[in-house]
């Protein structure tokens, strides 16, 4: 019995060693910086408690190295915003049970009204928004307008540390997101409902690296994905789910949450044994969307087999090698985005420190074709502007226009894409 103990008891400290083994460095970096936070705020600055500086920086670099700068400008922002409206509050009402009860509806409200995209992925902005309001008025007389000061003091250094100092390797954050969704995925979706081939699992993500660990982790399981576009309004996504029916959902937009149950990208998960690819190849690998401006969106299935088929067609084509970089400039939802990542997988690309110029001209493809490359190997672009020049003139394509806006109008050609009032294309002329 003793040895019995002995033995867990054993296993369990050496678990616990190898998760600290795996986040030393971030928490030696979230240390130094939280000291330095304080030392700015207090020693050079002379604030009296400068208690929000070196919690902004802890807060914002913590234990994991992903996400870091993004969540270093929520908390700036929402701290700033959640001050402004605590004192507007406190000017109007005062302190007490109703100001306090308004502040707190005020600001949750118009966090979740502007928060969206980069700022309001994920909780910290709505939180560090009424969080600030609340101390507004519950410590107006203690120079809580300082603390817009800490937060600067501490995101900034949390900025600095994530972004100039300790910039996240991508395919480090690749991998580790890999295994985790691997693991949520086999373990949640198949206790919630047996996902074999043929199931159909909804995936509305932001650009993270866990979209693709999630793509990856639904062909294992021999499910089919359904790309939703996160850039997605209600309506267009109730839209997708009936034409669709998918069984599970994973991701992390507020819209695919609201419609149906959705294992969030953020939630914690537990190891699970790994598992091999199921997937025949004709089974369906993903269902994409068309960009809907001709109508509402319509999915396209792809089977594995002529996904693959098209990888290594884009990869002859681009005649992409280990030593190639690519740049993914279009959403992984969208088909090229999706192919483009596949590719890179395929072929073992590495993905370099990002800069707009030099991918430009390193690269082999930007969103499909890369133009710049393809004049300087080729010399013209003729082979293929010919044959798409033949059948405008023969009348083999003919393009659908809903409204042509002259430059100054772009603002009115954009709404009329985005409130989907066009049956065709909108173009801009000079």
């Amino acid at each position: 019995m003793s040895t019995l103990l002995l033995t867990k008891v054993a296993d369990v400290g050496r678990a616990a060693i190898e998760r600290l083994r795996g986040v030393w460095f971030p928490i030696v970096q979230t240390a130094i910086a939280s000291g330095l936070a304080w030392y700015i705020a207090n020693d050079v600055l002379g604030h009296p408690q400068p208690f929000f500086a070196p919690i902004a920086s802890a807060v914002c670099l913590s234990i994991s190295n992903v996400l870091r700068a993004q969540r270093a400008v929520q908390m700036i922002i929402g701290v700033s915003l959640g001050i402004w409206m605590g004192a507007l509050m406190h000017g109007l009402f005062g302190t007490g049970v109703i100001p306090i009860a308004l502040t707190v509806l005020l600001a949750l409200g118009v966090a979740v009204m502007i928060g969206r995209g980069f700022i309001g992925q994920g909780m910290m902005f709505v939180n560090q928004t009424v969080v600030s309001s609340i101390l507004v008025l519950a410590l107006y007389r203690n120079a809580v307008a300082e603390r817009i000061d800490d937060a600067l003091i501490g995101g900034g250094l949390a900025i600095v540390f994530a972004v100039l100092l300790f910039p996240a390797n991508p395919l480090t954050v690749l991998r580790r997101a890999r295994v985790a969704v691997f693991d949520a995925l086999h373990d949640v979706l198949s206790r919630t409902a047996e996902v074999a081939a043929g199931r159909r699992v909804a995936l509305m993500s932001s650009n993270r690296p866990e979209f693709v660990a999630v793509l990856l982790g639904i062909w294992r399981l021999g499910a089919t994905a359904v790309l939703i576009s996160p850039a997605w309004k209600h309506d267009e996504v109730d839209h997708a789910l009936a034409l669709t029916n998918p069984s599970h959902a994973v991701g992390d937009h507020p819209v695919l949450a609201g419609l149906m149950p959705m294992l969030h990208l953020d939630e914690p998960v537990t190891p699970a044994e790994p598992i091999s690819m199921s997937a025949p190849p004709r089974a369906d690998a993903v269902l994409v969307f068309s960009s809907g401006t001709t109508g509402l969106p319509k999915a396209v299935r792809h089977t594995h087999a002529a996904l693959l088929e098209a990888v290594l067609h884009w990869r002859d084509a681009l005649q992409l090698t280990r030593r190639d970089r690519i740049q993914v400039a279009t959403p992984p939802s969208h088909i090229l985005g999706l192919l483009n990542i596949v590719t890179a997988l395929r072929t073992v690309i590495r993905m370099p420190r990002f800069s707009m110029i030099k991918q430009m001209s390193e690269s082999k493809a930007v969103i499909g074709l890369n133009m710049l490359t393809l004049w300087t190997d080729r010399g013209t672009l003729q082979p293929w502007i010919a044959p798409l020049r033949e059948m405008l003139d023969d009348g083999t394509v003919k393009p659908v226009v809903a409204g042509a806006f002259s430059f100054e109008e772009a603002g009115a050609a954009q709404s009329m894409i985005t409130e989907r009032r066009n049956v065709g294309k909108v173009v801009l002329v000079p």
